[in-house]
C-alpha cells in the first residue's frame, strides 16, 4: 500500500485519532498555547501542496458548457449558503457565536481537493471535476467573503475585506506556486510520469499538514470543547444531515437540465464535498483563537462516510438521471 493509498483509506480514523489525543493533550498539558507558533508552517504544508495539482487553465472549458456552469455556481454560492444559514439557527442559534460562524464558512468554502478522484471512484467525468474545483476556488475568493458577511453577519462581526484578503493570503499565493511547481514538474518528468507517480502524493502531504493542524486546534480549546461537547456532535450532525441534501439538490438539478452522469457526479461531488485545508486556513487566521475553527476540524469525521455513501448509490443516481430516457441510459452502460 503506498502513503497516498494509505492516507485516504485511514483518513478518517486518523483524524478521529488526531481530535482524541488533542483532546488529552489539550486536557492534561499546562502549556498548549506554544504549538500555536507551528500553525504558518502547517498553514504552508496544507495549502501549497494541495494547490499543485489544481489546472485553473482549464477554467475556459466550464464556461462553454453553461448546464455544467450554472449548476455549480448556483448550488456552491447561492443555495449552500442558504441551506448552511439555515441549520446554524437551528443548530448553533444558542452556542458559541464564533462555533456558528464556523459551521457557515466550512458549508460555505467549496470543493475538496478530492473531489475529482471521488467522481473517477464514481466513473464520473474527471475532467469535468477538475474544472469545476478549479473554478470554484477561483470564484470563492470573491464569493465567500460576502456569503460570510450576508449570512454569518448575525453572528460575529464579519469584515469582508479581511476575508478576502485571507482568501487571496491562503488561496492565489499557494496557487501561484503550485502552477509554477507543476510546470517545472511536468518538464522535468513529463505529464504521464508526473501524473501516475507524483502528483498522488501532494494531497497525502496536505492531508498531514491537516491532521497536525487539527490536533493543535483542538489542543488549544481542549477545555472549552471538553465542557460543551455538544457541541461537537452538533458539527457532526449539522454536516451529516446537510452534506447528503445539498448532493441529492446538485443531482436533481443536474436531472432538470439533462446533464449526462459523468457531468453529474462531478458537480455533485464539487457541491459536497467541501475543502477542508482552506476552510481551517480561513478560520486560523481571521478568527484566530475562536471555536470557528472547530467545524472545519471535525468535518473530515464524517464528510469521508458521506462520500463513500454516495458512492454506494451511483447506479441508482444513474437509473435516476436517466430515468425515462431508455436509449440514453443503454449508451451510458458501454
Amino acid at each position: 500500500m503506498t502513503f497516498p493509498e494509505f492516507m485516504r483509506k485511514y483518513l478518517t480514523l486518523l483524524v478521529a485519532l488526531s481530535i482524541f489525543t488533542a483532546l488529552l493533550n489539550g486536557y492534561y498539558a499546562s502549556d498548549v498555547k506554544t504549538l500555536k507558533l507551528a500553525i504558518p508552517f502547517l498553514l504552508f504544508v496544507m495549502l501549497y501542496p494541495m494547490m499543485i495539482n489544481l489546472r485553473v487553465e482549464d477554467i475556459g472549458k466550464a464556461l462553454k458548457d453553461w448546464r455544467l456552469f450554472s449548476v455549480a455556481i448556483l448550488m456552491n454560492f447561492l443555495l449552500t449558503p442558504i441551506l448552511g444559514a439555515l441549520w446554524t439557527y437551528f443548530l448553533f442559534s444558542h452556542a458559541d457565536p464564533y462555533l456558528a460562524a464556523g459551521f457557515i464558512l466550512k458549508v460555505t468554502v467549496p470543493c475538496s481537493g478530492m473531489v475529482a478522484a471521488w467522481t473517477g471512484y464514481a466513473k464520473g467525468k474527471v475532467e469535468s471535476a477538475l474544472v469545476l474545483v478549479a473554478l470554484s476556488m477561483v470564484l470563492a475568493i470573491f464569493l465567500v467573503p460576502f456569503s460570510m458577511w450576508a449570512v454569518a453577519g448575525m453572528y460575529v462581526a464579519i469584515d469582508p475585506w479581511m476575508i478576502f484578503q485571507k482568501m487571496l493570503l491562503i488561496v492565489v499565493l499557494p496557487l501561484a506556486a503550485g502552477l509554477l511547481t507543476r510546470k517545472i514538474l511536468v518538464r522535468k518528468y513529463g505529464p504521464k510520469n508526473y501524473k501516475q507517480q507524483i502528483a498522488p502524493y501532494f494531497p497525502a502531504i496536505s492531508t498531514c499538514g491537516m491532521l497536525c493542524m487539527v490536533f493543535i486546534i483542538i489542543s488549544t480549546q481542549a477545555k472549552l470543547i471538553m465542557s460543551n461537547f455538544q457541541w461537537m456532535l452538533l458539527v457532526i450532525l449539522g454536516i451529516g444531515t446537510l452534506y447528503p441534501i445539498l448532493f441529492g439538490l446538485a443531482i436533481l438539478f443536474c436531472k432538470l437540465a439533462h446533464m449526462n452522469y459523468g457531468d453529474s457526479m462531478a458537480v455533485g461531488y464539487s457541491v459536497a464535498a467541501k475543502n477542508h485545508a482552506i476552510t481551517i486556513g480561513i478560520a486560523t487566521t481571521a478568527f484566530g483563537g475562536t471555536l470557528a475553527v472547530l467545524p472545519a476540524a471535525v468535518a473530515p469525521i464524517i464528510q469521508i462516510p458521506t462520500m463513500l455513501l454516495y458512492l454506494s448509490l451511483s447506479k441508482r443516481i444513474k437509473k435516476f438521471l436517466y430515468s425515462g430516457d431508455v436509449q440514453a441510459y443503454d449508451i451510458s452502460r458501454h
